[in-house]
């Protein structure tokens, strides 16, 4: 079977074609793939959602977190956010529309969600892009793509969801014109990795917006970050600053979320011309980040 010039391998009778229509030129074969030609592989369709995994190259962790989000906790995921939202404080919608916002995509632009679970930021992401856009969601645990896909169907734009490895993404260079991701980078298999594939596939220019748990260093010292880090210890992650390509990417920002519990990177991907022009710049302020990131901890030196 071949949609959109691209070939899939039919194992479900249910196929629908907003879902699977994948244009050949966003598609790419990794080179740890060992393939010359994208076009030449086969693909299984899995529920109606492509499977652009290998295996075997998924590391021990994702396998781990994979098994840990199957049929019956993608069932709970969504009920079990929207209580912890209230608990802490919080109205989810207004939450999740703040940070599809804080990204920003061009109007009618191609929107990149990387884990996108069961699609619980597609309709912001959707209400951000606008009626001319359109998204492709990525996850790899296969019940939380069924739960998504469900989800896409109420929306008016295409939504395409396939199975992939955040550290590897299927996709061409410069692609998307925004690459969106919250929840699930602290535990990546390699962060540095799905940070530099996130990069590789966005357009020159591209907004790229990353976040998960992390408290703000003022939240740690409140009864609700001590208390947060007592339910999920991920909340003591701190944002990994070391694993962003630094090289590649321009106007970083740091924002917090969801009453600090949570850590948002904002960026955006170098132009070529723009980095030719602060070369220099950018120089010393790698010199910068590297004594902060190798400077020793409190105490160290009897401080």
């Amino acid at each position: 079977m071949s949609v959109g010039g691209y070939r899939y391998a039919r194992r479900s009778t249910r196929t629908p074609a907003a879902s699977i229509a994948l244009p050949l030129h966003w598609l790419c074969a990794p080179s740890c793939w060992q393939h010359s030609a994208v076009g030449a592989h086969v693909y299984p369709i899995q529920n109606g959602i492509p499977n652009l995994v290998r295996e075997e190259q998924v590391s021990a962790i994702d396998q781990y977190f994979q098994q840990q989000y199957g049929a019956e906790a993608a069932r709970a995921y969504d009920r079990a956010i929207f209580l912890l939202s209230l608990l802490i404080g919080c109205w989810e919608p207004a939450q999740r529309r703040r940070l599809a916002q804080l990204l920003d995509p061009p109007t009618g632009g191609l929107v990149l969600e990387v884990s996108v679970g069961t699609g619980a930021n597609l309709p912001f992401l959707s209400e951000a892009v606008g009626q001319r856009g359109e998204i492709v969601g990525i996850d790899l645990s296969p019940a939380m793509l069924q739960r998504a896909h469900g989800r896409a169907q109420d929306l008016s734009i295409p939504v395409h969801l396939v199975r992939a490895d955040a550290c590897r993404l299927p996709f061409a260079d410069n692609t998307f014109d925004a690459v969106f991701h919250f929840g699930g980078i602290n535990m990546f298999g390699d962060v540095p990795r799905a940070l530099r594939e996130m990069v590789r596939v966005a357009k020159p220019g591209a907004p790229v917006v990353v976040g998960d748990e992390g408290l703000s260093e003022n939240r740690r010292r409140t009864f609700l970050g001590r208390r947060a880090a007592k339910m999920n210890n991920l909340y003591l992650c701190r944002p990994p600053f070391a694993a962003v390509p630094w090289e590649d990417v321009q106007g970083f920002q740091l924002h917090w979320a969801w009453r600090e519990l949570f850590y948002v990177f904002r960026f955006h991907k170098g132009c070529p011309a723009a980095r030719s022009q602060e070369d220099h710049a950018v120089s010393v302020q790698a010199e910068v980040r590297r004594r902060v990131l190798e400077s020793p901890p409190p105490g160290e030196y009897g401080i």
